[in-house]
């Protein structure tokens, strides 16, 4: 029974977040919107970790089931992605070098941000 009601938990997130984002006016993907929910309530408090931590496990266990809709449309649609490879190979570059540079500045900020909060408390690096 602890499985379904923390499987309610992450569908009832999920559902207000796609509320959320039919509100907004202008378009958001909805599952960044239930992310960020879920983000937001765990860092809060309220809904605590244990209380959704086995379906969690499930979907983090069972992830790549969830990818097979994607890879059988991919392939339903091999021509057209066979004729643009090169622009999707640039793309998937571009990207993934842009996410690199923002993650490692994204760190670098935050070690940053942690050594003059520690400086400020008179604590040592």
């Amino acid at each position: 029974m602890a499985i379904i009601s923390e499987l309610c938990i992450v569908l009832l997130v999920s559902l207000l977040g796609e509320v959320i984002s039919y509100i907004l006016p202008f378009t958001f993907p909805s599952a960044l919107v239930s992310l960020f929910l879920m983000l937001v309530l765990l860092a809060t408090g309220a809904i605590k970790e244990e209380r959704i931590e086995h379906v969690t496990a499930f979907f983090l266990s069972n992830m790549a089931f969830f990818f097979v809709p994607a890879g059988v449309k991919l392939v339903e649609n091999l021509d057209a992605f066979l004729s643009s490879w090169l622009e999707i190979l640039v793309i998937v570059v571009v990207s993934l070098l842009t996410t690199f540079l923002a993650a490692a500045k994204s760190v670098e900020f935050v070690e940053f941000l942690t050594e003059r909060y520690l400086k400020k408390r008179g604590a040592k690096t």
